[in-house]
């Protein structure tokens, strides 16, 4: 048998940044933790996200489970001893008209320990009338405090952390099979640079693992899908424009001082492999996203079109991820399935982990 690579309590798959939150974590308490990425770290899909931290969810779960990040990221430096500038631009949830009164609720029970806070149809378009392209709906929740960071300079960070902390990182290395006894029990897993023995894996390896689960014979219900964002740039300085979920035209973004522009998403629902190659941007999910955008945001007709992002995501059918120990290979540990909002989630995810790693 290939003499391991490395020994550790813990090897962490996917280097995104989910696999380096958890990484550092891990480390963070006393773990020795082994990081494998068959790329460069970032380089995956956090490389095309638009790193927005927000704590508003129509599901209190996952409201919490954000709130968590929130609170994280905006003492990131604190956490982890590395900068990264968290960019307060404020975010707006725009729900569907008939989800209004759910999300006021939400919004008040956010607002008891958080910055949230609930804006009735008036108070919106006293705040946000100049952006917008019609009627305010029936309100808005409205988190000034809430923003985004660079998902590159964040997954660096976690990653220089975790090695301070003794963790250690292997990049361009491919995990290509667990390593398992007789009896089927998860001893590490094995790569194109050897083995690395482990009493648990941990899987955050985003649209890529729906196809190592199959491959290794172990069921689950995760796929992977594609993610499109475009960027606007408007014909004039758009001040003020928040980044933004809004669930009556189904779009989200946020600014992006760079280009003076605006990022808008509007949902592919397309199911790609897994693993993804290399996403191309669709013209006409461009165009769709242009007209969903257009409904709500008043500046869009005219605006520049400046390409955008498309890459793949892990999806769960429920929205609320897959953080857990596999039922059927308790050592591996999933965090995954996100659904495109995994960024906000990475620091939840890392605790869970570590929880489950048996690290409280």
């Amino acid at each position: 048998m290939t003499d391991p690579v490395h020994r550790a309590d813990v090897v962490v798959v996917g280097a995104g940044v989910v696999g380096t939150a958890v990484f550092h974590e891990l480390a963070a308490r006393g773990a020795r933790v082994t990081l494998v990425e068959r790329d460069r770290a970032g380089l995956g899909t956090t490389a095309w996200s638009g790193g927005i931290v927000r704590c508003y969810h129509d599901d209190a779960v996952l409201s919490d489970r954000a709130a968590a990040g929130w609170r994280y990221f905006r003492r990131f430096a604190e956490h982890t001893g590395e900068p990264a500038a968290f960019h307060t631009s404020g975010f707006l949830y725009l729900p569907a008209p008939d989800r209004a009164a759910g999300a006021r609720a939400e919004a008040a029970r956010l607002g008891a320990q958080l910055p949230v806070t609930w804006l009735e149809a008036e108070e919106v378009t006293k705040h946000f009338g100049h952006l917008l392209a019609g009627p305010a709906g029936r309100g808005a929740v409205w988190e000034p405090e809430s923003g985004w960071l660079d998902p590159a300079e964040v997954t660096r960070g976690f990653l220089r952390a975790g090695r301070r902390r003794g963790g250690t990182v292997l990049e361009g290395v491919a995990v290509h099979s667990l390593m398992r006894l007789g009896d089927g029990r998860i001893t590490g897993v094995r790569t194109s640079a050897g083995a690395v023995r482990a009493d648990r894996v941990v899987l955050a390896t985003g649209a890529a693992t729906a196809h190592l689960l199959t491959s290794w014979g172990l069921a689950h219900d995760l796929w992977a899908q594609a993610v499109q964002v475009e960027l606007f740039q408007p014909e004039a300085p758009v001040p003020g424009q928040p980044a933004y979920t809004d669930e009556e035209f189904d779009v989200n973004g946020r600014p992006d001082p760079d280009s003076d522009g605006v990022y808008v998403g509007h949902p592919t629902y397309h199911r790609v492999p897994s693993p993804p190659g290399r996403e191309q941007m669709d013209a006409a999910q461009s165009r769709l996203a242009a007209a969903a955008g257009a409904r709500r945001w008043a500046w869009l007709p005219g605006s520049r079109h400046l390409g955008g992002l498309r890459t793949a995501e892990c999806w769960a059918p429920d929205g609320r991820a897959r953080v857990t120990a596999h039922p059927d290979a308790p050592a591996l540990l999933m965090a995954t399935g996100f659904n495109g909002g995994g960024f906000k989630m990475a620091p939840w995810a890392a605790a869970e982990i570590a929880t489950l790693a048996g690290l409280a």
